[in-house]
């Protein structure tokens, strides 16, 4: 169950107002259910900028942040205040059928938000002229292309309103402000971190126990959700990888439904949420429990950059650097083996970066943090990255001699940037192919 943290909230909206400045204001929206066929509706998810922000985790909601303070009509009085909750009313047959909503009377108490109205109020807010005591209006504008139901045309009024009485205020997509936020992680987010990290890692390691020829990567993928759970996660952080053989070689490959042989590698990149934080876990395993001289030599080459990649992961270095660094590691050690004559086409096989900023989403919400132009690109402490190097051949890649061929390779861990370096937070996985041929090699009786 998720577990609301009321000062950390604070001091992010505290935060963003500041931010912002108080000749602005920001309204962000929450999510709302999405139907997935007929009357059925998938499981809700809150916008992770919105409960960042909040904690708050019902649907149909708004946040108005007011650096300068806002002026409401509640009943016959008038209230000052920098920030509202808007929520959806009691309703007692809805609750019957989805569950408890908090309801704008306990917001104060339960989320520590000064003053909260019905969301059906958010249009009337506008019409007490305030805008025009403010130049820029911030809004999440992405997220509110994607609203549905009655918070759709509640969005919708507010914009009407919004143009009407103030056409000339400018509106500011608020997401790149609150990624800078979040680029930089508390005491209170490494600790989710963490905990995400090691309930994947629990499971991974029960994983080893059972894979063996003959099961399906469905059955994999069954296990590791199940086991997630089992060790106190939530749910996944994204939909699990379990590639075997070639399938390694898509790299975002969702069929999962493969059978295993002896001769496969697998590659697994999944990992567990825990109160809305994510790990990322990718490792690749010999399904027969020993590795191949071929996909030995492939897999001590991607170690190696994940492992040197790692070493250079601390304040002050760009993390495009490193990502230059993976490149010219996995392209020394392919040219070492007579793979790859011109270092410059190592794209060719790495096909991706060396990894990125970790959170609240599997890819954090942070601005581009992997070009030299962004200001998220230097490394401070804090920060949460992923490193994952990965080597990839297909079956169609003739001028890779046959034995190499459709195997895919990804060695990928959760690393915490500290003032004096940095913290593996994957560390207990196992990943020297040697370790992992032991551990494999282990069995529950």
């Amino acid at each position: 169950m998720n577990k609301i943290q009321l000062n950390f909230h604070k001091s992010k909206r505290k935060e963003l107002s500041e931010l912002i400045g108080k000749d602005s204001h920001a309204v962000i929206f929450g999510n709302t259910l999405r139907n997935k066929s007929y009357d059925g509706d998938y499981l809700f998810k809150q916008y992770k900028n919105f409960y960042y922000l909040t904690g708050f985790t019902e649907a149909d909601s708004a946040l108005l942040i007011a650096p300068g303070e806002v002026t409401l009509n509640s009943g016959s009085k008038k209230i000052k205040t920098k920030e509202v909750l808007y929520v959806q009313p009691k309703d007692e047959k809805m609750e019957t059928w989805n569950g408890k909503r908090l309801g704008y009377n306990n917001v104060r108490k339960v989320l520590g938000i000064e003053y909260s109205e019905v969301n059906e109020n958010i249009s009337r807010l506008l019409s007490y002229h305030f805008l025009k005591n403010y130049r820029r209006v911030y809004l999440n504008i992405a997220e509110l292309l994607k609203l549905t139901g009655d918070m759709k045309r509640i969005v919708s009024d507010f914009l009407n309103i919004l143009n009407r009485i103030a056409p000339h205020t400018e509106i500011i997509d608020v997401s790149y402000i609150i990624g800078k936020m979040r680029s930089v992680k508390t005491e209170y987010e490494i600790e989710k971190i963490k905990k995400a990290s090691e309930i994947s890692v629990n499971s991974y390691n029960e994983i080893l126990k059972i894979l063996k020829p003959g099961m399906t990567e469905f059955e994999i993928q069954t296990e590791l959700e199940y086991y997630y759970r089992f060790y106190g996660g939530e749910e996944v952080a994204y939909h699990p990888i379990v590639a075997g053989g070639e399938n390694a070689c898509i790299l975002h490959y969702e069929k999962n439904d493969q059978k295993l042989t002896g001769k496969h590698l697998l590659l697994i990149d999944s990992a567990s949420e825990y109160n809305y934080y994510c790990s990322d876990i990718t490792r690749t395993f010999p399904v027969s429990g020993k590795f191949t001289p071929e996909q030995k030599e492939i897999y001590e080459i991607v170690l190696k950059a994940n492992k040197e990649c790692i070493k250079k992961v601390k304040p002050g270095v760009r993390f495009s650097e490193i990502g230059k660094l993976s490149e010219k590691v996995l392209a020394d050690g392919l040219n070492k083996i007579g793979l790859l004559k011109d270092k410059s086409e190592i794209k060719k096989y790495s096909l991706h970066g060396i990894g990125h900023h970790i959170g609240l989403d599997t890819h954090d919400a942070v601005p581009s943090s992997v070009t030299e132009s962004s200001d998220t690109d230097t490394l401070k402490p804090g920060m949460v990255l992923t490193i994952e190097p990965g080597l990839y051949f297909t079956k169609e890649m003739k001028e890779i001699p046959l034995k190499y061929r459709g195997m895919g390779i990804r060695i990928e861990d959760v690393v915490l940037v500290t003032k004096g370096g940095n913290e593996v937070l994957t560390k207990e996985m196992v990943k020297e192919a040697g370790e992992v041929e032991e551990k494999m090699s282990i069995t529950d009786l």
